[in-house]
């Protein structure tokens, strides 16, 4: 009896490690790479992402207290489009992160978001209506000698990024080149 339950374990776990390994590849094969440029979207499941503009500066805010960057700012302009029937979203700004020439990435600089964030036309704090989009700005703080290159979403984290890059596919937004 002993005997024949071994031999079911070991059928049941072949059995399982083809099924996952049919999964696996039928993931590779549905999972696509994609670069879009400006003004092109990028889309995860209803949702899709767009980068309007791009601008590099020093300092941001106005008045007698501006905040300066101790490399510089790239602000990225970002449409926001909910194309779902009838669930809104919100949109997380920690999700977007800038992507330099050499493969390092930086997140939001909190002073630089700061002071975007006092400005009357930096929208997309709350949830996005089914259908609508929105548009907002976003500061990163790069150094001096840094050059963005692309943008992309980060839903997950790390286990969202693993997972996205086996059944989606790497997906980003091209920033162009900025002098």
């Amino acid at each position: 009896m002993e005997r024949n339950s071994k031999g079911i374990a070991v059928t049941v776990a072949i059995v399982a490690a083809i099924g996952v390994s049919l999964l696996a590849m039928l993931a590779v094969l549905n999972r696509k790479d994609q670069t879009v440029g400006l003004n092109q979207e990028i889309q995860y499941d209803d949702f899709a992402f767009s980068v309007q503009g791009v601008r590099k500066v020093s300092s941001l805010g106005s008045g007698e207290s501006p905040t300066n960057a101790e490399g510089v700012y790239y602000v990225v302009t970002l449409k926001i489009a909910n194309h779902a029937k009838r669930v809104d979203f919100t949109f997380k700004r920690a999700s977007a992160i800038l992507v330099d020439e050499g493969g390092r990435e930086f997140h939001l600089s909190e002073n630089g978001q700061q002071s975007l964030d006092a400005t009357p036309s930096n929208k997309c704090s709350g949830p996005i209506p089914a259908g609508a989009s929105c548009t907002t700005e976003l500061a990163f703080e790069l150094p001096e000698n840094a050059h963005a290159s692309l943008l992309r979403i980060s839903e997950g984290g790390t286990l969202g990024d693993i997972l996205d890059f086996v059944f989606y596919g790497t997906k980003r937004i091209a920033l162009g080149s900025l002098q």
